[in-house]
């Protein structure tokens, strides 16, 4: 599939989802690899280029796009679904704010399926609070010298290159976010990624001794660090995750539906006409169709620069990662013995659907976050 087939990012998604992500979903859980078959399909197809601007050869996608695009491949794979969402945020990144001179270099080359990107911000020490870090960068002549460590790198050792947020020259001037190549010497990724969900993301970390990162390759000016963490990185991140996670609750309603229908007692009944399951259904449906026009609509939003987009953007996270734990839980219930095995998918998207609440900002931080907002105090 091209883009001159003039289909829409989301058609492409079904497409690649059906053809490449599906069918490969249970392996890449648990063999906990890299879904690289699928993001060559996403590279071959101009996906991989979703937010790159249409003049630097890319498809020139929404927030709107990229919510339903993670949607559809969540509900096909959700380590493929964050992998590609990490690798979009850093591409709006350098869309939004770079030089034009880091643009013409990386996203060309993103745009034709030959560069995949990934911020590089969590640190050990600092958790949640990512726009507080630690690791260290020493400017010198031409140069910062990068030394530390990140952790929860998606998509690790196959990035091609890395979004990272370091402290600027002075305590005064605020945080930079620097574009880093994986192949720069003394750029080493270690560990392996053991989660319970989104096994096949290969979030490791990544460890930086003396770095030499050119001073060309700040993003933006010096000090825009932190806003671009909240006027790209957050909306971006906030509303890919939401649409991934509506798409592991509909997953798991769809697959808690089908096996309703099919499984059959000895009376000829089906599972489906028990009123308990019924009543189930129905939350389920409800649930997933409630947080998917929540999260279409601060898609939206966002993309018409609405004033109070950033409230709706903030809650989509909160609403979509809520309903997924609820939905996969009632898939359980549905499902009984056979979704508490691998015979059917439904433990797979319950375990997925752990990992949106607890990612940052985690469910916590974005209720107080909105809290605050509502009640016109300030953030920090």
């Amino acid at each position: 599939m091209t883009i001159e087939n003039h289909y829409s990012p989301t058609e492409i998604a079904q497409h690649i989802a059906q053809e490449v992500i599906a069918p490969l979903a249970a392996k890449i859980d648990r063999e906990q690899r890299f879904p690289s078959e699928a993001f060559d399909a996403l590279g071959k197809s101009g996906l991989l280029g979703l937010l790159v601007p249409k003049e630097f050869g890319g498809l020139g996608g929404s927030l709107s796009d990229l919510s339903a695009v993670t949607q559809v491949m969540g509900q096909a794979c959700g380590s493929t679904s964050m992998c590609f969402l990490m690798h979009s945020v850093a591409t709006m990144v350098i869309a939004s704010r770079a030089q034009t001179a880091q643009q013409q270099e990386y996203l060309r080359s993103i745009a034709q399926g030959e560069k995949i990107g990934t911020l590089a911000f969590s640190e050990r020490g600092t958790g949640a609070h990512f726009y507080s870090p630690e690791i260290t960068a020493n400017f010198q002549g031409d140069h910062i010298v990068l030394n530390g460590k990140k952790s929860f790198v998606t998509n690790g050792d196959h990035a091609d290159f890395l979004v990272v947020v370091t402290n600027a020259s002075s305590p005064d001037i605020g945080l930079d976010m620097l574009l880093v190549e994986t192949a720069s010497p003394g750029v080493q990724f270690t560990g392996s990624w053991d989660g319970i969900g989104l096994r096949g993301n290969n979030s490791i970390a990544v460890e930086f001794t003396d770095v030499k990162v050119p001073l060309h390759h700040v993003i933006g000016k010096e000090g825009d660090g932190l806003d671009l963490i909240f006027q790209v990185v957050a909306p971006t991140f906030i509303l890919g995750i939401a649409g991934m996670n509506v798409g592991l609750a509909k997953g798991a309603y769809h697959a808690a539906l089908d096996h309703a229908k099919a499984r059959k007692y000895a009376d000829g009944r089906a599972l489906c006409e028990i009123q308990a399951i019924q009543f189930y259904l129905a939350e389920m449906h409800g649930s997933v169709e409630s947080a998917s026009l929540f999260v279409q609509n601060a898609a939206r939003a966002a993309d018409a620069g609405e004033e109070a987009a950033i409230l709706s953007v903030m809650q989509s996270k909160i609403q979509a990662s809520e309903q997924a734990i609820k939905v996969t839980n009632l898939a359980m219930q549905v499902c009984g013995g056979q979704g508490y095995t691998s015979a059917l998918p439904v433990e797979r998207y319950l375990r997925d659907a752990r990992a949106g609440a607890v990612m940052a900002p985690t469910t916590e931080v974005l209720k107080e976050w909105v809290g605050k907002s509502v009640a016109d105090l300030p953030l920090f």
